[in-house]
């Protein structure tokens, strides 16, 4: 993965050609600028990259929105009710989980 570049939003503006060339030359280059008074940042990156992203989250979008039925040679000793119980919770723990880990990207 490309280095990624921090900056001041002040700095990065006497930068821009030199930072458009650097997200140019790297598929997977970021450049983050920070704005002050500004909670998260702003990234830098290659149109097709950005595509990619964009697409990817559309992709575990559709997976996620999908019913899910419990059908075939599984057996269990829980009723109807208490599996769909168990799997809404198994499901609301994994968006938790998804939540955390997005709360850890960079911004």
């Amino acid at each position: 993965m490309a280095k990624k570049v921090v900056l001041p939003l002040a700095k990065a503006r006497a930068k821009l050609y030199e930072l458009a060339d650097h997200v140019a030359s790297s598929p997977d280059a970021v450049v983050y600028l920070e704005h002050r008074g500004k909670k998260e940042r702003l990234a830098l990156v290659r149109e097709a990259r950005l595509a990619y992203l964009e697409a990817t989250v559309e992709r575990a979008q559709a997976r996620v929105t999908k019913p899910f039925k419990l059908a075939g040679s599984l057996q269990t000793t829980l009723s109807d009710e208490e599996l769909e119980a168990a799997l809404a919770e198994a499901k609301r723990e994994a968006a938790r989980a998804f939540d955390k880990k997005l709360g850890n990207v960079p911004g």
